[in-house]
């Protein structure tokens, strides 16, 4: 295990958290500015990152390898999910929390972290692979994930159909994305670059409004957060066992893709839930502090993953 990539984009992820917490405990900037942030990254940042993702050389022969981590990746997240609701319900998660903390468990943060860790751990190969993974991940966080948000919602809100949760402008950048991809089409400069620009953006911004959300309480309420806690150890330890467990159990299933898989759902809670919760109104509190403690914590638990690989 590469543990000089993982600490690396783990001290970058909490400068950034740490800008959110300062800019707004500094009075630079009022905590609401986070609610545009968050359209900004829904509608208009997000979209781009998935797009730029998707700009890669066509391989009809890696064909096989991504369609099996695609099929890996939906059935593990509908499992976690799955999981999730019964956990919440069993670890007694209250009314107003359980739909953002079986998000935050079932979802991992696979583009900020997955990306460059899959690279150093299982080279080019790796990385194209973590890059299929996000297709389910980024359908389902989305789409299932937005859903779960909701459950939170108080009764006076409009609630999210599943026609407005599947057919979101994410889903639509990744639908135009897969175009783009089989077809090889290419995009003129004068479009690539912008997109590129926006792509970048997605990281801080979401990272810096995980931190304006943190700074509505206290440090020490995150360590006394019982179901972050709970949220965190089912994200990091928990679903990757049962993943890897469940893996291992399929005939024929290439090493590289259970590697890969494996390292990726062992990720923390994505950054994405905090800003997703902006948007719903849900509970975007608990979604920064899980996502604070899951990274904080997955220094020690991704090693310890990665043994199985």
């Amino acid at each position: 295990m590469d543990l000089a990539v993982l600490i690396s984009n783990l001290i970058g992820l909490f400068l950034l958290i740490g800008v959110g917490f300062f800019v707004v405990r500094a009075g630079l900037i009022p905590a609401e500015t986070s609610k545009p942030l968050s359209t900004l990254l829904m509608k208009v940042t997000v979209p781009a990152t998935i797009i730029c993702s998707m700009l890669r050389p066509f391989d009809p022969g890696f064909l096989r390898l991504g369609a099996s981590m695609i099929l890996v990746g939906a059935v593990m997240f509908l499992l976690f999910a799955a999981l999730s609701m019964g956990l919440s319900r069993l670890l007694r998660v209250p009314e107003g929390r359980r739909g953002m903390w079986c998000c935050c468990a079932t979802f991992c943060n696979n583009g900020f972290m997955g990306f460059p860790v899959a690279l150093a751990l299982f080279g080019e190969e790796g990385l194209a692979l973590t890059v299929m993974l996000s297709i389910p991940f980024n359908f389902l966080l989305y789409s299932l994930g937005a859903k779960m948000v909701c459950l939170d919602v108080s009764g006076e809100q409009k609630p999210l159909s599943w026609g407005r949760a599947v057919f979101n402008l994410i889903n639509l950048s990744m639908a135009v994305g897969l175009v783009l991809y089989f077809t090889q089409l290419q995009l003129p400069q004068a479009v690539l670059g912008p997109l590129g620009y926006l792509s970048d953006a997605t990281t801080p911004l979401s990272m810096i409004v995980t931190g304006m959300n943190l700074s509505q309480g206290r440090m020490s309420d995150v360590l006394r957060d019982r179901d972050a806690f709970t949220a965190s150890g089912a994200r990091l330890l928990l679903f990757p066992v049962a993943a890897w467990a469940l893996m291992r159990l399929v005939p024929g299933l290439n090493a590289l893709v259970v590697g890969a898989a494996l390292i990726n759902l062992a990720m923390p809670a994505p950054a994405a839930a905090t800003f997703i919760g902006e948007e719903h109104n849900g509970c975007t509190q608990l979604a920064a502090r899980i996502v604070f403690l899951s990274s904080l914590l997955c220094m020690v638990t991704i090693p310890v993953i990665s043994l199985l690989v």
